[in-house]
């Protein structure tokens, strides 16, 4: 920042150096104007009033020379003097006025009316609103208190009484250029103001812009990245879903209980970074799906368990038996989630001892059910300064703990703001070296119909016998994989490797369902999924299309809707899931399953 100028300083263009608004560089403007024209004002007052042997004046003329020449230099040795000179310009102007009006003139001329607006135009662009009003007020009362004591209106008079021509018409001839000069140099710093403004806000815009472009390749990287991560993970759950029924030894289940562990551990990682950054973006809402709370917990509570049992860790499920008789509405995604983090982290963080996860019903009605779910440990516990702080995206209570424990910091953050969307709140209960206590509530709204997945257990028969079903994917594991489970429901799918393909066998036959992946080479799912519906054939148009996709985009349900698709099932998919989709499909086409 350039340094002050010094007092014997005579440059302005030094002064306005130090001053980096336009609106204060114009005020400075205007007043240093003016003083340059009251300089100039007296200098042509001064000889003639010498020649006409007018001495008053000419003392005034003298008295005047040297003040304005002060404070110009006072006015050019630093800024901060700006505002007291300005007042003391507008006061003399008042004096100008008093005096010409009482003592010069005896008559309101052309030159104390000049006085007056250029009091006015000074208080509003030298200092402030505040003090435009009161000088402009201060300005009129001389010339109201003249009316008075003279009776009536007096006409403007062109009076040179007090000083002697030529002087008079210069000093008015001044005056209107010091009007002038001073609304264009206010009006040339509110253009220049404005301008810069107008630059600014194009920047603003610019980077708004590149702001948005980065979103949207963070929002397409994240979805690329989810697909192809996912797409094998898909093939990984899937082929240990159907090895399940092949078991032959303890140590062969024990073993696949490892894998579909660690694959479901993966997958929570993923889920967790993707829906962060969605959960940022408040693009993440919650399903309602039938379900019973009963059996989800056990089935998430039986994974946990392996993990557990390697630490020698007792993991202990308390959970109230009546919800095995209500049904509810809700995300079991978002349960299973926040369940899994919560009691992922207490398992991590406690050494020997037990974890505890209690569910019990708060309170209930034909409607609603409120229930309560808390996860205890005896770990290592939580240091209170540091309660608040966990809860924050990518932090851990302390260093130690990312580097004993590991993990990315986000468990905890996901869960508040999952939370959130079920409008509740995790609270923590804690004492550092005795173990925690996370514990929510969340309303549930009861579902009084059947519960059709709770029928689907392992002894029972899948039987899609006569479905007739076109898989549409261009990755050749998870066709293989679609194949094999197909075959365990008695029932063999056509296959088209791309959009191409798909829609020359649409035209070729009628199928009952059609599952679409979505990203594919030459023609992907959403283009496909539009020529079918505009195929002139009723029954080839508007046969179900249910999406198959690892993407993860922020929009992904409207423009599969958009697209023309019915449904979506997000890979890793569980085959359970996929074949109650297709049974419903079976059922409102009335196909005898």
């Amino acid at each position: 920042m350039p340094e002050n100028p010094k007092f014997f300083n005579w440059s302005l263009k030094n002064l306005l150096s130090t001053i980096p608004d336009p609106l204060e560089q114009s005020r400075v403007k205007i007043l240093y104007t003016f003083l340059i024209l009251s300089i100039l004002k007296v200098l042509i007052v001064i000889p003639l009033a010498y020649q006409n042997n007018q001495l008053p004046q000419l003392k005034l003329a003298l008295i005047l020379i040297l003040a304005y020449t002060f404070l110009t230099k006072l006015l050019l040795s630093h800024k901060r003097y700006a505002v007291l000179i300005s007042h003391f310009m507008i006061l003399m102007g008042l004096v100008i006025v008093i005096f010409v009006l009482f003592g010069l003139a005896k008559t309101i001329n052309i030159m104390a009316m000049q006085f007056i607006f250029m009091m006015i135009l000074s208080g509003f662009y030298l200092l402030n609103r505040g003090f435009g009003i009161f000088y402009s007020i201060l300005a009129v009362i001389p010339v109201v208190v003249f009316m008075i004591v003279n009776g009536d209106l007096q006409n403007l008079h062109n009076s040179t009484e007090g000083l002697g021509s030529p002087a008079y018409e210069i000093m008015v001839f001044l005056n209107f250029v010091t009007i002038i000069l001073g609304h264009y140099l206010f009006y040339q710093a509110l253009i220049r103001n404005v301008k810069e403004k107008e630059l600014l806000n194009e920047k603003l815009l610019i980077a708004v812009n590149e702001a948005n472009i980065a979103a949207q390749s963070k929002s397409d990287f994240l979805s690329t990245m989810s697909h192809e991560l996912r797409t094998p993970l898909n093939s990984v759950i899937g082929m240990a879903e159907l090895l399940s029924d092949e078991l032959t030894s303890p140590e062969q289940e024990e073993n696949l209980k490892i894998l579909n562990f660690s694959a479901a551990s993966l997958h929570t990682l993923i889920n967790d970074i993707l829906d962060f950054n969605k959960l940022g973006s408040e693009k993440l809402y919650l399903e309602s799906i039938g379900v019973n709370l009963h059996s989800l917990i056990h089935n998430i509570c039986s994974g946990l368990r392996i993990q557990a049992k390697e630490k020698g860790l007792e993991l202990v499920l308390e959970i109230d038996e009546e919800l095995k008789q209500i049904p509810i509405s809700t995300d079991p995604t978002r349960i299973s989630q926040i369940l899994f983090n919560l009691t992922g982290n207490a398992i991590k963080f406690t050494s020997s001892g037990n974890v505890k996860i209690q569910v019990k019903i708060l309170d209930k009605d034909a409607d609603k059910i409120s229930v309560r779910f808390s996860i205890a440990d005896t770990g290592i516990g939580i240091n209170a300064e540091k309660m608040d702080s966990i809860f924050e995206p990518f932090t851990q209570a302390s260093t130690s703990t990312t580097r004993n424990y590991g993990g990315t910091g986000l468990g905890l953050a996901i869960v508040k703001r999952l939370l959130t969307l079920f409008e509740s709140s995790v609270h923590l209960e804690s004492e550092e070296g005795k173990g925690s206590k996370f514990w929510f509530d969340i309303s549930f709204k009861r579902n009084n119909q059947a519960l059709e997945n709770d029928s689907i257990g392992k002894e029972q028969i899948f039987d899609l016998n006569g479905l007739r079903v076109l898989v549409v994917e261009d990755n050749p594991v998870n066709s293989l994989l679609l194949k094999k489970i197909f075959q365990k429901w008695s029932n063999i799918p056509d296959f088209a490797r791309d959009g191409y393909e798909a829609l020359v066998k649409v035209s070729a036959n009628n199928y009952d369902l059609i599952l679409m992946d979505i990203h594919m080479p030459l023609l992907d799912g959403y283009e496909t999924t539009m020529k079918i519906r505009e195929l002139s054939d009723k029954e080839k148009s508007t046969v179900p299309i249910i999406a198959l996709t690892a993407s993860v985009s922020n929009n992904l349900s409207d423009k599969i809707r958009e697209a023309g698709m019915n449904d979506y099932l997000s890979k890793p998919y569980n085959p359970k899931e996929l074949y109650s989709k297709l049974r419903e499909i079976a059922f409102k086409k009335n196909l005898n399953l």
